[in-house]
């Protein structure tokens, strides 16, 4: 990796855990080319003082060497680290324009993805598994128009959302809020680490910082900004997914959202959003047509088949009662109920509910 002097500043003032954004900032924005960061430190001493305090202004001279820059990035470079500031030339356009814009993003895998179309699924940890299948659907179609995924790393929704694209070598963008040595939650460190052999890992912090409970709304800062839309697949009124479909709508960037029957917890947020402008949508076509994406062919369906979906369509709902509806045994429509799931149009969500997950289907 090499650097110019503006980056490597940025590089070394983010290395201070410590020191709030604002004071990165502002010495970044003080220290001129042709002045060393000591003179800068030395020079703005009162204010960096009064800022964070004379132990930390010690330590931030006493760090302003070679030797503790060159040794931060052997160490980046040792774990696999690409760093990206500000002022590089690979720093994604949409999100230099931010109120506050990531000074570095640490990176791990395809950096050429940040200047991909970017399209962003996210949704709630606590989900229907139906609301899982709806993600995989969208982001499916999604994908296959080319668009770049985006999402956390979370369980629930950006979960089945980066199952689906590293298990179909998709392209796909995670971000997640604490270090790459600390990721959370612990048990998707293996699914990160299959994103960055097909898609890209990106965090504004260093790889030793810890996952705190404030990281993550400000880590949906840069999923929204990264991305031209983004889709909510499921919220409850009080989901941090809420985050980041403000900052969507604050960034100016397209909200979409899936609606939800009255009464279901996870989905209460999506109503919420649509009341508040996001843009319904209930199939990823309306995504698709909306960026101008020409509609794929229907899918094409036996009367066996259009029979189940009709019915599907008033809701999911349990095998049994499927059964009493069309009037037919289990063991009738048990075939015809995997075919379907084979296509893509129904997805069995637990406890043998099926619902209907596709609306791309022939008349």
């Amino acid at each position: 990796m090499t650097f110019s002097k503006r980056e490597l500043l940025l590089v070394w003032l983010d290395s201070f855990i410590g020191l709030e954004y604002k004071h990165k900032k502002y010495l970044f924005e003080v220290t001129a080319d042709s002045s060393g960061i000591k003179d800068t430190l030395t020079s703005n001493k009162d204010y960096v003082v009064s800022a964070i305090g004379q132990e930390r202004f010690n330590l931030l001279l006493a760090s302003a060497t070679e030797e503790y820059l060159k040794g931060l990035l052997k160490g980046y470079e040792r774990k696999g680290v690409r760093v990206i500031t500000l002022v590089s030339k690979e720093y994604p356009e949409s999100l230099v324009n931010l109120e506050l814009p990531p000074l570095v993003l640490y990176c791990k895998g395809d950096i050429s993805l940040l200047s991909d179309r970017t399209f962003a699924i996210v949704g709630s940890r606590k989900c229907l598994p139906l609301s899982k299948a709806l993600a995989v659907s969208y982001a499916k179609a999604l994908s296959s128009a080319d668009f770049t995924l985006v999402s956390g790393s979370a369980e629930g929704i950006d979960g089945a959302v980066l199952e689906y694209a590293t298990s179909n070598n998709k392209k796909i963008i995670s971000v997640v809020a604490g270090g790459f040595d600390n990721i959370y939650p612990a048990l998707n460190r293996t699914l990160i680490e299959r994103v960055e052999n097909c898609g890209l890992v990106i965090s504004e912090n260093p790889p030793e910082v810890k996952s705190l409970p404030y990281f993550f709304p400000l880590r949906n800062r840069i999923i929204a900004g990264l991305s031209v839309g983004t889709l909510v697949v499921s919220a409850g009124i009080k989901s941090g997914t809420r985050y980041t479909a403000e900052y969507a709508l604050e960034y100016g960037r397209d909200l979409f959202a899936i609606p939800y029957s009255v009464g279901i917890e996870s989905g209460a947020g999506c109503n919420e959003l649509i009341k508040k402008g996001a843009i319904l949508t209930d199939t990823p076509e309306d995504i698709l047509s909306f960026y101008g994406v020409t509609k794929k062919e229907k899918i094409f369906l036996t009367p066996e088949e259009k029979e189940i979906c009709l019915a599907l369509k008033e809701g999911a709902m349990h095998a049994e009662k499927l059964c009493e509806r069309l009037n037919r045994q289990i063991f009738e429509i048990s075939p015809t109920l995997s075919i379907l799931e084979i296509k893509g149009v129904v997805a069995k969500t637990g406890n043998n509910v099926f619902g209907l997950i596709s609306q791309d289907l022939e008349d």
